[in-house]
């Protein structure tokens, strides 16, 4: 499978924020890159819902 870069980078934060919530259940500190990865992806997600209105 071939994906473009911004898809890649995409594929990453998705990945780091899922693992991060795992830890974050488990009762564990997030580390920096973890605490990242959680508020890059909820930017995504709230950008995501905007969307439709920006077309």
């Amino acid at each position: 499978m071939k994906l473009t870069q911004r898809e890649q980078e995409k594929l990453m934060i998705v990945v780091a924020d899922d693992l991060a919530k795992r830890r974050k259940d488990r009762g564990l500190k997030l580390n920096y890159p973890e605490a990242i990865a959680l508020i890059t992806y909820e930017i995504m997600e709230g950008l995501e819902m905007v969307k439709p209105w920006r077309s």
